[in-house]
């Protein structure tokens, strides 16, 4: 009775918030979401004093009650004896009379002392929006799909094998499955409902009476009436089978009716077109056989070959500054054409806390160009995480590591765009993308394309977060105080469309790194051409297959 009565609170808190609040994008990073518990910590203290107060009053019914029910047991042991005895009589008029009114006026009162109105009390806290329950949602699939995870595991709070949190209960894993129906994501809503269908089995094994709030039978009934109108009869059964279940009186006739059409509307601005029309490349470009190479990289599946990693060394380097004589710097090869290497131990634990710390007050959601040839950018699910900007010149510790970058690599800092410092959540990615711009109009003639990406890894990731390069077979690790840096043109300035890669999605943790895009204007004595072009080895992986 009571659990019941948690989950229907549950479910009424829910559908009072669900309308609160703009937008926040909480979903995208874990920057942020400590303002989340703040806030349920501040709805569940809210709602213990409420409760408090009427504990007293609740205690002191059970105990008049219990006292009703002592004479009820004495009569029951002989109603004839008890009822020719004048007090008991006159005791049983006056409970009938007055004191069962007193009570029903106490239990009303009781509660009517339980003030709980999130929308006016509680105007100043941060609730999560629609979107971000939506993309919460589109995270757990995501880690599910590029990282092969069974169901039934990550409802149990199992990921790769080792248990994390606790598991989730039959109505989470039916929710989950209604959102991504509402999606349109038919597969995963298969397998999210057949696993909230096992869990309520069991559920109803483990306890006598299986009591459900109306709000989520009523869902499970509108999900198996649309899912026997789309044709999926195996699960819109066994969904409707459970409905009757928990309340037999439920009998519907499922095959009338038709699926409720979204309504059209040709008055759609060229935002909104421009958004589903990346919004279906995306969804054509994961069923690519490259987008398939780039989830078994992330899973570890696929690794370069005996023959790319025989040439390849782990060695101390000095660099290109005489001080590294002194100081070398220590160097992974991870590929040579391109080349990609990592500089390892380049920054300490506490110029990366001040990093992060600059960092945090200025995180907004990262975007994507809008349409190839567009300089207007736009959220999209093929990025998921906030950035920061930061100019060099506002702390030393950003100039030191323009000038570690030189040391390393011997490049020309000139022109380099502000550090952008990133933050992935749970399931946060970016799928594969190049970070030259194939556009000239993306970057200023005088300063050149981008030469070369440095990322600065701000923090360690317990599972996933892997920076992938799907055409060269290999995936690095986020460590902190490393930087992987390679160079995404060939020496003649063309292209190097080899160097396509992508952050793989976070299993466990949080990933925070700092990218620096370095920019080819004056690297001609850094970085010469050679005698002829050297493009053509690149040429075939510009195109999707």
């Amino acid at each position: 009775m009571r659990a019941s009565g948690v989950r229907l609170l549950a479910v009424m808190l829910l559908a009072s918030v669900s309308h609160l609040g703009q937008a926040s994008d909480y979903f995208s990073s874990i920057t942020g979401l400590e303002q989340l518990l703040h806030t349920e910590h501040t709805l569940m203290s809210d709602l213990n004093a409420q409760l408090a107060q009427t504990r007293t009053i609740l205690k002191q019914l059970e105990k008049e009650l219990a006292a009703i029910e002592v004479e009820h047991a004495l009569a029951a042991r002989g109603t004839e004896n008890y009822l020719t005895n004048p007090i008991n009589i006159y005791r049983l008029m006056k409970r009938l009379h007055n004191d069962w009114s007193q009570l029903e006026s106490r239990a009303q009162q009781m509660s009517s002392q339980i003030h709980f109105n999130i929308t006016q009390q509680h105007y100043e806290l941060n609730f999560p929006s629609q979107e971000d329950v939506d993309g919460a949602a589109l995270a757990l699939v995501r880690l599910q799909s590029t990282y092969k995870l069974d169901v039934a595991q990550v409802a149990a709070g199992i990921l790769n094998g080792i248990k994390y949190g606790t598991d989730m209960s039959w109505q989470d894993c039916f929710v989950l499955g209604q959102q991504l129906f509402e999606m349109e994501d038919y597969n995963n809503t298969k397998v999210w409902l057949r696993e909230s269908m096992e869990r309520l089995r069991r559920h109803q094994l483990g306890q006598q009476s299986s009591a459900a709030e109306p709000a989520i039978v009523n869902s499970m009934e509108t999900v198996a009436k649309s899912l026997f109108q789309m044709g999926d009869f195996d699960t819109a059964y066994e969904l409707s089978q459970r409905v009757l279940e928990l309340d037999p009186s439920r009998i519907r006739n499922w095959h009338l009716g038709d699926k409720a059409a979204k309504p059209s509307s040709n008055q759609g601005d060229e935002s909104d077109e421009d958004a589903a029309a990346q919004l279906q490349q995306t969804d054509a470009y994961k069923l690519t056989q490259e987008f398939e190479q780039y989830e078994k990289v992330c899973r570890g599946e696929v690794i370069a070959s005996p023959a790319q990693q025989r040439p390849l060394r782990c060695r101390y380097t000095h660099g290109h500054h005489a001080y590294r004589v002194l100081a070398p710097l220590k160097l992974e090869e991870h590929h040579l054409d391109p080349l990609v290497v990592t500089f390892h131990d380049m920054l300490s634990t506490q110029k990366i806390a001040e990093l992060r710390q600059m960092a945090v007050p200025h995180m907004k959601r990262s975007t994507v160009n809008q349409m190839r040839g567009s300089s207007h950018r736009m959220k999209s699910a093929f990025r998921v995480s906030k950035n920061a900007w930061l100019a060099y010149n506002t702390h030393p510790t950003m100039g030191r590591m323009l000038r570690d970058l030189h040391d390393a690599t011997g490049l020309d800092m000139t022109f380099c765009e502000q550090l952008q410092v990133a933050n992935y959540g749970v399931g946060g990615h970016y799928e594969p993308h190049w970070d030259f711009f194939r556009d000239t109009r993306h970057y200023p003639a005088e300063e050149g394309n981008r030469i070369a990406t440095a990322i600065f890894y701000l923090s360690d990731v317990e599972q996933g977060g892997a920076t992938a390069f799907p055409f060269l077979n290999f995936a690095v690790r986020p460590q902190l105080g490393n930087i992987l840096f390679w160079y995404n043109l060939h020496r003649s300035l063309d292209m190097d469309f080899r160097t396509k890669h992508a952050g793989c999605p976070v299993l466990k943790g949080s990933k925070w790194i700092g990218n620096v895009w370095i920019h080819s204007a004056t690297q001609t004595f850094a970085r010469p051409c050679d005698v002829y072009r050297d493009n053509e080895l690149s040429e075939d992986y510009q195109i999707i297959k």
